[in-house]
């Protein structure tokens, strides 16, 4: 839900959803971007599934093409202005012993690696990158970014609760930029959700619970 309200670029004309799941984040990300076509990747033949019937039952059909496919073997014909993942988020941690609950949650520090080289090179080079990640692993994209003429241009610093930093929303780009930071509260000390919360993802609760 945060990853998806904070997505923006509105004069994107290709976008591409890496690891779309069910397709949650191409419907809210094709509400708010009406002249965006969307390809959203799944390599999972269930989820890929799901995501086909979502989309096919949203207004939003006509603008999002779900592809089961590897992105590591993904050939498009075509770059994109807008790339937006919620990727594997453990890196270079015991894998789990189900492979569609390894291959949705983890990744090696290699596989990182070719994730990042590959996102260089599907996006334009006046595209923007949206990511969402565990705070402990923006270092080691950072390392990446370095690699593959990628830079780091904002970062959102997302709170479960305050003082509990549990996610970073990264916006990179081929452009260098000065880094633009804040920080982003879910729930009160309450467990409440927050006004911020509840104002930023207001138009997508619908989308969110079909």
């Amino acid at each position: 839900m945060v990853l998806g309200s904070f997505c923006k670029n509105p004069m994107a004309k290709f976008g591409l959803d890496i690891g779309t799941g069910t397709g949650v984040l191409s419907l809210m990300v094709a509400q708010t971007h009406p002249n965006l076509t969307i390809d959203a990747v799944e390599i999972d033949y269930h989820n890929c599934t799901l995501a086909k019937l979502n989309v096919e039952k949203s207004i939003f059909s006509t603008q999002i093409n779900v592809l089961q496919e590897d992105i590591f073997t993904f050939s498009p014909t075509k770059k994109y202005d807008f790339i937006f993942s919620n990727p594997p988020f453990h890196i270079q941690s015991l894998k789990s012993e189900e492979q569609r609950n390894a291959n949705a949650k983890h990744f090696s520090d290699h596989e990182f690696s070719l994730f990042i080289q590959k996102l260089s090179y599907l996006l334009t080079n006046d595209g923007k990158l949206f990511m969402i990640l565990p705070s402990e692993n923006v270092v080691e994209l950072q390392k990446h970014l370095n690699f593959n003429s990628l830079f780091l241009n904002e970062i959102i610093h997302v709170y479960g609760k305050p003082n509990r930093k549990k996610r970073e929303i990264v916006i990179c780009s081929k452009v260098k930029t000065e880094l633009k930071e804040m920080d982003f509260l879910i729930r009160d000390s309450n467990g409440n959700y927050s006004n911020e919360y509840i104002e930023l993802t207001k138009p997508f609760h619908g989308i969110a619970l079909g």
